[in-house]
Parts: C-alpha cells; sequence; structure tokens
C-alpha cells in the first residue's frame, strides 16, 4: 500500500513551437499550492514558476484567500507566457491553443 502525498506544486507542461521551425520546445509551469504570506498584514500567495524560455520566471501573486491567490496565480499564466514567448512563437497545451488555465490564450 502506497502513501498518498499531496504535492506542492500543481504542474502542467506546455508545447512551443517557434516560428518558420518544427522544432517542439517544452515550456514547464507550476503554480504552487498556497501558503500564508509573510508580510505583516499579509493574506495568502502562490509561487509561479515558468521553465522553458531564456530566463526561468518566478513570482507570487496574492489572494485574500487561498483560493483568490490560487486562481489569481493560474489566471496570469498566459498573459506572463505570452511576454515571455519569442516573437511569432505558438504555444499549446494538448495540442490546443487553450492553455487549460482558464482564461484564453493570448497567443494566437
Amino acid at each position: 500500500m502506497s502513501a498518498h502525498v499531496t504535492p506542492r506544486a500543481l504542474t502542467r507542461t506546455l508545447q512551443m513551437t517557434l516560428a518558420g521551425s518544427s522544432d517542439v520546445h517544452d515550456v514547464v509551469v507550476r503554480v504552487w499550492l498556497p501558503e500564508r504570506d509573510p508580510a505583516q498584514g499579509g493574506d495568502f500567495r502562490v509561487l509561479v514558476e515558468i521553465d522553458g524560455f531564456d530566463e526561468p520566471y518566478s513570482r507570487y501573486f496574492c489572494g485574500v484567500d487561498e483560493l483568490q491567490a490560487f486562481l489569481a496565480g493560474c489566471a496570469i499564466v498566459p498573459r506572463i507566457v505570452t511576454m515571455l514567448a519569442p516573437a511569432g512563437a505558438r504555444l499549446t497545451w494538448l495540442g490546443e491553443d487553450d492553455l487549460g488555465f482558464g482564461t484564453p490564450s493570448a497567443i494566437p
């Protein structure tokens, strides 16, 4: 019998194709589970990490409770990957343009 281990982060792997190329690169997105913000009077925060571009990305997003912080972290991912992706890149998840974060992909 195996012990159940609660994940500390939810991970999604996106595929990026550069304009004029058939090479596919993985972009790994991790949205960490909410934690109390250590700032005085802080609410909750989640860490969003993105690997697969020239520079790794890591930033906290906050909310008044765990759910708001988690949803804020997920909702911002499509905008962040759009800013980090090279011009003309196409990002997909499971072969679709919808990256599956509850908001439409910003990269057509």
